[in-house]
């Protein structure tokens, strides 16, 4: 007989739905269980904003904990857009002065750690919104990212039951599956070792096309700032 159990998590990616004590034992108790978490706070905490930030800051040597080839790691490189800590780092000072100074604001966008949109600060709003409404010891909560600019095309899209036809852009999302086995503590005589973890599945599952108004700064569907698309390749 082979036990097998999944833990789908809808909810639990924001600390205010956490509303009772009560939530976080929760939350331990399914972590420790032998049940396959979608996701584990490991794999949650590896898609949070900061660790992203960790392995794009220019010049970042964390990719090479992951990646061996350095030509590989080049190429990846290459598809980064520049992300900065705001903390007393070099890299975090120097992001302060891009983020304060309203000329160079423009070209990038502010983040917490927070999903679905709605939650981040764009442009000329930045430099007010950290000096009036952020206390100076929680900008570290914060990363700054270059904006990327898609390319425009006039199209129409459904956005909250109303068509909306102008320029629009789109962002592509790749999806990724990964399960894999923990690793697992074992006695050795009067020593405890640990083997290593296994990959049991690691592949592309598809992709999401997010359409929006060319002016729309978010782009989160289910806050109905986007719409769902297909994509249409052309040879050009």
């Amino acid at each position: 007989m082979i036990e097998i159990s999944v833990v789908y998590l809808r909810a639990g990616y924001d600390p205010v739905e956490y509303i009772h004590l009560d939530a976080w034992p929760a939350r331990l108790h399914l972590e420790k269980s032998a049940a396959i978490k979608c996701p584990s706070v490991l794999t949650h905490l590896a898609g949070a904003k900061k660790v992203q930030q960790v392995l794009a800051t220019p010049s970042s040597p964390h990719l090479a904990r992951f990646l061996q080839n350095p030509a590989i790691i080049q190429k990846v490189q290459n598809t980064f857009t520049n992300i900065y800590p705001l903390d007393d780092s070099e890299a975090g000072l120097e992001a302060q002065k891009l983020a304060l100074n309203p000329d160079t604001a423009k070209g990038y966008v502010l983040k917490p750690q927070r999903e679905g949109g709605g939650n981040n600060v764009y442009r000329a709003a930045i430099p007010p919104f950290l000096r009036d409404k952020v206390p100076r010891e929680k900008w570290k909560g914060y990363i700054l990212m270059e904006l990327i600019e898609p390319p425009t095309l006039n199209n129409s899209i459904l956005c909250n039951g109303k068509i909306q036809s102008g320029s629009v852009i789109g962002e592509l999302g790749v999806f990724g599956v990964c399960l894999w086995q923990n690793p697992v503590s074992v006695m050795g005589g009067s020593r405890v070792q640990c083997e290593k973890g296994r990959v049991l599945e690691n592949f592309e599952a598809g992709y999401l096309l997010r359409t929006k108004g060319r002016d729309t700064e978010e782009g989160g569907i289910a806050a109905g700032f986007g719409s769902v698309d297909s994509v249409l390749l052309v040879d050009i």
